[in-house]
């Protein structure tokens, strides 16, 4: 077996458990919430361009109600976000408590192998 022959296996015994493919949705997680805040703050300012066009052509009076309704459909936006947020909080304290498990469950490995060879 060449040495890349053994790499390679050795990647696949060490990501066993999918630590990569995690570390790829937990990446990708991570773009469309960047993704997401940039689109929020796009439309947000383009609402707040339109509101000054607005207030300038005097037609504010019969708008008022719409864009009420708009400020609060992108602050559900936003609080969409922030539980995205606190999800992306719980995922982290999982994915610590997970490598804290690997890293006992390795050393006792470790111990137990050098037992063995004894």
């Amino acid at each position: 077996m060449s040495g890349n022959d053994e790499r390679t296996k050795s990647n696949e015994e060490e990501d066993a458990l999918g630590i990569n493919k995690l570390i790829v949705d937990y990446d990708y997680l991570l773009y469309k919430i960047n993704d997401r805040v940039q689109s929020i703050q796009y439309r947000t300012d383009l609402l707040c361009k339109r509101q000054n066009q607005l207030i300038g052509d005097d037609i504010i009076r019969g708008l008022i109600d719409v864009n009420i309704d708009h400020f609060k459909h992108i602050l559900k936006q936003c609080d969409e976000l922030e539980n995205h947020f606190d999800m992306m909080d719980q995922i982290d304290m999982i994915v610590q408590t997970f490598k804290n498990r690997l890293q006992d469950i390795n050393t006792e490995y470790t111990n137990i192998k050098r037992t063995t060879a004894k």
